[in-house]
């Protein structure tokens, strides 16, 4: 059995995807889709005639491209004159330059409903004689799937996201490779019969369906809850023979809350999408990667019309009444959360940092809102989770993101303010790792923050500050690391991780493991450098003594 990420047809609110000719389509955040039918303006659902054929084309790392076959907006308009009592003349003007529209409608032919929410318009033409634009460009980064609905419209009761990796957080214990079991006439599991077939019987231990609610956490606006999901097993062809998988993907579920009330709220997408940032932040967090989302899912206010239960007033069986209608809403979202989702790729559980074993989803959610609660707080603390798995076009900028990390987190974070400069800063950040942590570093921690003083001051000031010499870019970049690193692993001591697994993940984490590469060189610069100062100072000592001083 092998654990991968792809994705379920079914999860816990409904399908979300729908029969094409036979087949499955499931439209997603990752894929690409085209989808033909009729634009128009919200104003405008009710009046067909406004009406403009178009297509919407989906692309994950760009967003919705939309073409018109004609305009929602006139491109000139007639201006009307009286010149005297019996003739009137007119000219033609250029209409208001329409750059962004809140909402657009597309409705296709079979009737599926989508908004395109935050519409930017491009290129467009117009006719000079009909004022009426002959085609139109448009670009939107959030579709919404299933209704239409204006941004500001406060109707959805729960989103759900499904997110690469998230499965490994839940650290399930039926979530493994399964046991080999004896088999009759087969004595060694994965023995050669003399047909040529190689026999390596199993037993799943995963489990069957969904279950929700595995790891649950409240933040101050939001209540998160963590599910997961077994897909059906299915087998593979391989080149030695028959493999059996399962596949499982894990879920969070979020509801909007009111410390004062303990139903649930209803809320808009955004209200949605903007709670999801705690979550991510953990996921960045537990694998010092980006973060993939590959569906989101919305769940709208219940209509009672459709609830069937009412006919078993009339007394009708359970078997009678029908299932209620599928409730196929969803968002697609340009890739702001991080890179764009790998769901059919196959990940590595030694990727994940910590699970939710190790950091409750709980203690998480309180340990965020007291580290982002000072004013001014919460921008280090972005800076910090997008420097993990950030891959820098320029060291320079990735110099100046650390040290704006590191000089952040101290001050406003961990509230340490004052007026303590950023060597003291970095001197105190590493002496709040356990001692374990710091004998895995090795680093000579007032030479380390001396010169990571120096790295800052070149990349703040654009040259050397000061004496003691020049501090070349590839050693500025491993001190930055060096500093990276350090922040990091305070915030997973400030989180309650053990020093045990920060030390194992030093050890076996592959981004972890590259970072202590980094140390060992800038503790190599160090040690070269007071060497190179105490050999110089011994030839001056001895030229001193030559010349009788």
């Amino acid at each position: 059995m092998r654990a991968c990420g792809r994705p379920a047809l079914v999860d816990g609110i409904g399908k979300i995807s729908r029969k094409v000719n036979g087949g499955i389509y499931s439209m997603n955040i990752y894929e690409h889709h085209e989808v033909l039918g009729w634009f128009f303006l919200p104003e405008d659902k009710d009046n067909p005639e406004k009406w403009v054929p178009g297509i919407l084309k989906w692309n994950p790392a760009k967003g919705a491209e939309i073409e018109l076959m004609g305009g929602l907006f006139p491109g000139f308009y007639y201006e009307v004159e009286q010149s005297c009592k019996y003739s009137l003349s007119g000219r033609v003007s250029l209409a208001d330059d329409i750059s962004s529209i809140p909402a657009m409608f597309l409705q296709t032919t079979r009737g599926k409903r989508y908004s395109i929410f935050d519409a930017q318009r491009g290129n467009y033409s117009a006719d000079l004689f009909t004022t009426r634009n002959n085609e139109e460009h448009w670009h939107s980064t959030q579709v919404y799937v299933g209704d239409h609905v204006v941004p500001e419209e406060k109707i959805f009761t729960k989103a759900t996201f499904y997110i690469d990796e998230l499965y490994y957080l839940v650290d399930d214990g039926r979530v493994l490779l399964s046991k080999r079991c004896q088999m009759e006439g087969l004595e060694q599991p994965g023995e050669k019969l003399e047909s040529g077939t190689s026999l390596t019987p199993s037993m799943s231990l995963g489990m069957d369906g969904l279950q929700v609610g595995i790891f649950e956490g409240n933040a101050e606006d939001a209540h998160y809850s963590i599910n997961l999901l077994q897909t059906s097993q299915f087998t593979r062809q391989q080149r030695d023979g028959v493999e059996l998988a399962i596949s499982f993907k894990a879920s969070v579920h979020i509801t909007l809350r009111n410390q004062e009330k303990v139903e649930d709220l209803a809320g808009r997408a955004s209200d949605f999408v903007d709670n999801f940032a705690p979550i991510r932040d953990l996921m960045r967090l537990a694998t010092f990667q980006r973060c993939g989302v590959s569906s989101i899912n919305l769940e709208q206010k219940k209509d009672d019309n459709n609830d069937y239960s009412w006919l078993r007033e009339l007394g009708l069986s359970d078997d009678q009444i029908p299932p209620p209608p599928i409730d196929d809403r969803f968002m697609l979202i340009k890739s702001r959360f991080g890179e764009d989702a790998r769901p059919y790729e196959f990940h590595e559980s030694k990727k994940v940092i910590f699970t939710l074993n190790d950091i409750s989803l709980e203690n998480f959610l309180k340990e965020r809102e007291r580290l982002t609660r000072k004013d001014g707080a919460f921008d280090p603390w972005v800076i910090l989770i997008g420097l993990c798995g950030y891959i820098p076009n320029y060291m320079e900028e990735y110099i100046s993101q650390s040290f704006a990390a590191a000089e952040g987190f101290h001050k406003l974070c961990l509230d340490k303010g004052g007026r303590c400069i950023l060597r003291e800063r970095l001197k105190d950040l590493y002496s709040l790792l356990p001692q374990e942590v710091q004998e895995k570093l090795k680093l000579d921690v007032d030479e380390w923050a001396k010169h990571a003083v120096k790295a800052r001051n070149h990349a703040a000031h654009g040259g050397s500050i000061g004496s003691g010499g020049s501090i070349t870019v590839s050693e500025r970049y491993a001190v930055a690391k060096s500093v990276h690193l350090v922040i990091y692993l305070v915030l997973l001591n400030e989180l309650g991780l053990s020093s045990e697994k920060v030390c194992n993940a030093l050890k076996n984490h592959p981004d972890l493991s590259w970072m202590m590469h980094y140390c060992d060189e800038v503790r190599l610069m160090l040690e070269t450098r007071q060497k190179r100062i105490y050999l110089l100072k011994l030839m001056q000592k001895r030229i001193q003594t030559m010349n009788g001083e």
